[in-house]
């Protein structure tokens, strides 16, 4: 077993290597320090009023020496994995200065992302000022509204080559626009003539504390026993948007404390929910270390459709401050924003974090018990319909995270996209039912989160983890050939049916009727899209666009592609509610007219209504004892 590496994560100098792991040795030896305890700090000053119009300033003060400098714009923004995240071609405007004199610069002609220039030999600060764009609509990078914005520092700094982002030390400050208030989990330490300053910190949790703030805006503490202190930050696009109800509120309470009792214990000081509540910024959450950024619809905590379709990224976000940001692969442990990372095990930073999602989301009453299941029935049949299987592994969604997190969605049956996600949570739900098997009930996935998530008390740390220490792990709760297990699930191509084997050892099978169940009904509604992947083979926009087609299904056999669009069905004009209804119980003709490109032509196929739903089978129902709450506290439905 593999030994667990602690390094720390938050403003301190890297632990020596005599404690770590030689896998983690070896990623640490490209982490030198080139800085000392007793550097000047960077100064970053961000001007965010012109937010209304989309456009941040930022000024930044750079202790330099005399002689040629490289500055780097962070290529890989957040302190996690994903393709380059920077906006760099949101660059609108860049000038540096130093003793009040300009200084020419040149962009690196291979890597745009770096900055050659010669500090003059009067010069111990290099001044930059640039303008950066803030994008509306691009989900993981900052978003602004007219009444509020998400600012993710990574778009607005420059820093030196050849440092360590974890000895860089930063201090930051902030102009907002008259009147709006924010949250952060930087600590403040002034607030005078409308800028606010925080107190000093690593470049490299500047970056991964990004700004919630708006001209709306709202904030409270969540208050439990034995708890670190967890606030709830709401910006929205109106006043009485910014109230979270009470079942909300419990909500919270509840996940925080089953997180608490499932994991056992916290590996923060504190923690900020940050959430914009806002039809202009899409449905999406980034996990940070001491703050997590939702962003969800306005009515989000207002209807039961939002929750069901969205309220998932809550827990998702919050569990992977175990899994991800205390628990890290090592192949994502990174000296500096340039470097690229291997994500080979995602399939347990985001597989492992969907399942656990699952399951905190019913434990902290976001699903009722049934709905939870609906949630299962829903992802288990998208699974099932995936034909990319036959060419494609599971490892290899995970090792090719790069290209397929910005896939489109049009073909992604036949690509698989991030299915990494979604079947996985079945990889870990057929673990949990072996776990039990084998020790008879006595123990779970329960078990494993608390030996290979538990902090000790070590707040503020990042543990790196491997392969083998994740079967390791695995065997000490339940003896078992686990590497065998994991290999066969993640490497195996092929024609066979999805790994659903957990769900029907969990006392459940996976069965389709009539009917559409609640998830997938609120998911069309709030996603706007129509869902017949299973009957006809089809995922459409609600304007009959067709995004996806899973091959050998009748919709392929009838030559639909994505890009395509349904005109009319049965000779009545295109709506969703037509489509459904012109799917039978039993086997019905279903004539499409569509349009591809300027051709207008008449497709016919035969289906019957197909919806997922879970049925009990002989075996115990061990699902409904995972998805039932640890704690004391009543749930909230």
């Amino acid at each position: 077993m593999a030994m667990s590496a602690k390094l720390p994560l938050r403003d301190s100098p890297l632990s020596s290597l005599k404690r770590l792991c030689p896998v983690v040795v070896l990623a640490l030896a490209f982490f030198p320090s080139h800085l000392t305890a007793q550097q000047e700090p960077i100064s970053v000053v961000v001007d965010t009023r012109g937010s209304t119009n989309k456009l941040f300033h930022s000024e930044l003060a750079i202790p330099v020496h005399a002689g040629p400098l490289t500055l780097l714009y962070p290529r890989w923004g957040i302190p996690t994995y994903r393709m380059p995240d920077a906006v760099i071609d949101d660059i609108v405007w860049l000038r540096m200065t130093a003793n009040g004199r300009a200084v020419e610069w040149k962009r690196d002609s291979v890597d745009m992302f770096a900055f050659h220039l010669v500090v003059p030999e009067d010069a111990k600060v290099l001044n930059v000022a640039m303008d950066v764009v803030a994008p509306s609509q691009r989900s993981d990078l900052n978003a602004a509204t007219a009444e509020l914005f998400i600012l993710d520092w990574y778009t607005l700094v420059l820093y030196p080559q050849g440092t360590s982002v974890r000895d860089v030390p930063v201090v930051a400050a902030i102009r907002l626009p008259n009147g709006w208030k924010y949250g952060t989990a930087l600590k403040t330490i002034g607030n005078a003539g409308g800028l606010i300053k925080f107190a000093q910190v690593s470049l490299w949790t500047l970056l991964d504390s990004p700004i919630l703030a708006g001209k709306y805006f709202r904030s409270f503490e969540l208050r439990s026993p034995s708890v670190p202190p967890v606030f709830v930050d709401v910006a929205a696009d109106s006043a009485e948007v910014t109230e979270v109800p009470p079942e909300w509120r419990e909500r919270f309470r509840r996940l925080i404390t089953e997180a608490g009792a499932l994991f056992g214990g916290y590996p923060y000081a504190s923690y900020h929910f940050q959430i914009a509540l806002s039809d202009e910024v899409g449905n999406d959450g980034l996990e940070h270390r001491e703050s997590t950024d939702l962003r969800m619809s306005s009515r989000s905590f207002l209807d039961s459709d939002n929750r069901l379709s969205w309220g998932y990224l809550i827990p998702h976000e919050y569990a992977h401050d175990w899994n991800g940001l205390y628990r890290i692969p090592a192949g994502l442990v990174r000296r500096d924003f340039q470097e690229p990372q291997t994500t080979e095990l995602l399939w347990v930073y985001e597989g492992l974090t969907r399942y656990l999602n699952w399951v905190l989301a019913a434990r902290s009453g976001i699903f009722a018990t049934a709905e939870a299941r609906d949630y299962a029935a829903l992802l288990a049949a998208q699974v099932a319909h995936r034909s990319g299987r036959e060419w494609r592994s599971l490892q290899d969604t995970a090792v090719s995270a790069g290209i397929l997190n910005d896939a489109p969605d049009q073909w992604q049956s036949l690509r698989r996209g991030t299915d990494y996600y979604d079947e996985s949570l079945f990889i870990w739900l057929e673990a949990d039912s072996i776990i039990r098997r084998v020790t008879n009930g006595n123990r779970s996935m329960d078990d494993f989160c608390r030996a290979f998530f538990a902090t000790n008390g070590r707040q503020g740390e990042i543990a790196p983890y491997t392969f083998d220490e994740i079967a390791a792990t695995l065997n000490a709760v339940a003896p078992y050939d686990w590497q065998a297990f994991l290999r066969t699930r993640l490497d195996t191509t092929g024609p066979d049916r999805a790994p659903l084997d957990g769900l029907t050892a969990s006392g459940w099978d996976l069965v389709y009727g009539d009917v559409p169940n609640r998830v997938q009904v609120a998911r069309d509604k709030v996603r706007q899209m129509l869902e017949e992947r299973f009957s006809l083979g089809l995922l459409l926009a609600n304007d009959g666009a067709v995004i996806d087609v899973v091959r050998d299904s009748p919709a392929w056999k009838a030559g639909l592609g994505p890009y395509m669009k349904v005109l009319a069905i049965n000779g009545q004009a295109w709506s969703p509610q037509n489509l459904r209804q012109a799917i039978g119980v039993g086997d019905s003709t279903v004539r499409l007219t569509m349009r591809n490109g300027s051709q207008t032509w008449q497709a016919e196929m035969k289906a019957q209504k197909t919806y997922p739903t879970l049925k009990r089978n002989g075996n115990r129902d061990t699902l409904s004892e995972i998805l039932k709450p640890i704690t004391s506290l009543t749930a909230v439905h």
